[in-house]
């Protein structure tokens, strides 16, 4: 590991060479830092050209946006669900301290990064993927915004809200919501049979990718059996992707066109990996990694890439308020990784923590916990009992799962991958540098055993140090009283936040 550290040693130090050191904060060079947060949803992390992506072309423009910038490695988010996931972003901290689990609501421990924003004169708006829990000046809803597939929509949106805060002499937060790659893919019969882009299909609304992909074009994601279902879902995927990226060039644009590229921090990273078995709704490295690159001209360096410390986006509040001198809450959980930006070590990113609660609004609990290092991926399931199913609801109808399903019946590979899905057991352990795809689970080999102790350690240290319900447990993971009695509360804990939704449902004023 040596000649890496190096090498990343030598990469920044060139690049601080030609490039100003991270300012900290306006202070008296300036107005505030403009800060454009740009999300991807469910974009596996090797979909990015610049991450080794296998199939060509995808990701234009976002391969230029790192080269400007700053992108990390091994970019992390805890959690693989949607909602969870932007929260812990503005939160800086976890879902079970938010008791922001799935599409349930905030609570606050204290205030999150468009709070503070807000408190200093920032015009916030947030695009497509809204957060109802803070004050937008501008929120624009999935289907004012085409369901996030209208290309030249984002253009013209992030333009107005630039000019907008602009008139009003404000430094400015958008948070840009790309829907893509999120299914339904491009081109799917699901997308095809889809009521609420009818609306958008007849308005000319669902713009086409800039690049279509063939199934012969592509590469099946090695943790999935390479069918033709699977392949032909992977082209839609793919080409979804490239809208995506279209999606992101449009929104560059419209900054380049306001003049505002200098004073303005770009942030691209996606919520979590593709929706696909073993990725979203899981805890596997595929579910977890994400492209994360970070831009501020003259102020970041750019063209650098980290190729050695973890960082997770439970980090990325506190390093934009960092970046822009604004004071970091101590209830945020996230640390800041400015450091890292400056070409300097951080301790303690050698790991990053991860979890999965329960599917989307559902009482159905799969509880998960991880310890991801560079090397090995550790997974803990007290959920599992050997006759419970798993039921993930995003992409069980999916042509790539009843592919994989029928294939089991005559292929046993196949047969084991779809039996592992579905029942699982209660420790997992992955060697990712020789064992990518988590194939191979070494968790019952005794020659691992002291690295599955010092794991489960890992997790327990984290859920004390952050009040989680199962720390309990997790000091005694196999016993079975504390199951029933964690997987009680969290079921519970659901039931009750299932009913206050409903009840605010009931309670709210009808749209107009």
């Amino acid at each position: 590991m040596m000649h890496v550290a190096v090498r990343f040693a030598i990469t920044v130090a060139a690049a601080v060479a030609v490039a100003a050191v991270v300012r900290h904060g306006h202070a008296a060079d300036g107005p505030l830092p403009n800060i454009l947060l740009i999300t991807a949803d469910d974009m596996h992390w090797d979909s990015v050209g610049v991450y080794g992506c296998p199939v060509a072309d995808t990701t234009p423009n976002i391969d230029r946006l790192a080269g400007e910038g700053f992108r990390f490695q091994y970019g992390y988010v805890p959690i693989a669900l949607c909602t969870p996931s932007r929260q812990v972003m503005l939160s800086g901290n976890h879902s079970h301290q938010t008791q922001t689990r799935e599409f349930t609501e905030l609570e606050r421990v204290g205030p999150a990064l468009p709070d503070v924003l807000k408190r200093h004169g920032y015009y916030l708006a947030n695009i497509n993927k809204q957060q109802d829990f803070y004050e937008w000046d501008t929120a624009i809803t999935e289907d004012q915004s085409g369901f996030g597939r209208d290309v030249p929509f984002f253009k013209q949106v992030v333009g107005d809200i630039i000019a907008t805060a602009a008139r009003t002499h404000q430094p400015w937060f958008i948070m840009a919501n790309s829907n893509d790659p999120h299914r339904p893919f491009h081109h799917s019969a699901a997308e095809a049979s889809d009521p609420k882009l009818a609306a958008c299909r007849e308005q000319g609304r669902m713009t086409p990718p800039s690049r279509e992909y063939r199934p012969d074009e592509v590469v099946v994601p090695g943790f999935l059996p390479d069918l033709p279902e699977v392949r032909s879902e992977c082209a839609e995927y793919y080409s979804s992707v490239r809208r995506c990226d279209d999606s992101v060039g449009s929104i560059l644009a419209a900054l380049e066109e306001s003049g505002q590229i200098e004073r303005t921090i770009v942030v691209f990273v996606s919520d979590h990996g593709i929706s696909m078995p073993f990725s979203k709704l899981n805890c596997y490295q595929a579910s977890l990694r994400v492209p994360l690159m970070i831009r501020w001209p003259g102020q970041i360096p750019a063209g650098v890439r980290d190729p050695l410390h973890m960082v997770s986006t439970i980090d990325l509040a506190p390093t934009l308020l960092e970046l822009a001198g604004l004071p970091v809450p101590e209830s945020m959980a996230g640390r800041s990784f400015v450091p890292l930006l400056e070409g300097k070590t951080q301790p303690h990113r050698d790991h990053v923590v991860g979890y999965y609660y329960n599917n989307l609004r559902q009482t159905k609990m799969f509880p998960e916990f991880t310890i991801q290092t560079r090397d090995w991926v550790y997974i803990y399931n007290p959920w599992v009992d050997g006759t419970k199913e798993v039921h993930n609801s995003d992409y069980t109808g999916s042509p790539t799962l009843l592919a994989m399903w029928k294939a089991a019946e005559t292929v046993p590979s196949i047969r084991a991958r779809v039996t592992f899905h579905k029942f699982r057991v209660m420790e997992e352990l992955y060697d990712v540098r020789q064992d990518p795809y988590a194939y191979t689970n070494l968790a019952s080999a005794p020659e691992h055993a002291d690295r599955i102790h010092a794991m489960r350690q890992m997790l327990l240290t984290w859920m004390q140090d952050t009040h989680h319900p199962a720390a309990r447990l997790m000091a005694d993971p196999f016993n079975a009283d504390l199951i029933a009695e964690y997987l009680a509360w969290e079921k519970a804990n659901a039931t009750k936040q299932l009913k206050e939704i409903n009840q605010l449902r009931q309670s709210a004023p009808p749209p107009r």
